[in-house]
């Protein structure tokens, strides 16, 4: 997960470039444009999405190498604190990433136990396709 003082983080949600929170990975080495997790992807009322590590949907995603700052930031971003398992929104976790040519081991977020009931699942993997889908009512 690290290399050259870089931890890689894959994304799915609002961090993507196009997402709501995309500035904060602004400067940010983009390791892989296009690649995939496999779970599960659902919507949420608070205009993001969360994933599970059940069932075997593509999730799709970008790669990045951060440094250890911007991984802490990100944390907060995501209501992560490594102190604070029971009461995170999300849990930081080592997965897969897969590429048509490749994989890597990197850090993403997942729902914290907080995330009890789900929601609307995200058929297909991909939150921003999601959201445009949604805003043009197919």
């Amino acid at each position: 997960m690290q290399g050259n003082n870089k931890n890689l983080l894959f994304v799915y949600g609002t961090l993507r470039k196009g997402g709501a929170n995309d500035h904060y990975l602004q400067h940010s080495e983009l390791v892989e444009g296009l690649c995939w997790i496999t779970g599960e992807m659902h919507n949420t009322p608070f205009g993001y999405p969360i994933v599970r590590f059940r069932g075997q949907e593509k999730i799709i995603g970008e790669l990045y190498a951060i440094t250890s700052e911007e991984l802490d930031r990100i944390d907060k971003l995501e209501g992560y604190d490594p102190e604070g398992k029971s009461e995170n929104e999300y849990e930081r976790v080592e997965c897969t990433v897969y590429t048509d040519e490749s994989e890597a081991t990197a850090y993403t977020y997942i729902a914290g136990k907080g995330f009890a009931p789900i929601n609307e699942a995200i058929i297909g993997g991909d939150w921003l396709v999601f959201l445009a889908r949604k805003k043009t009512g197919r």
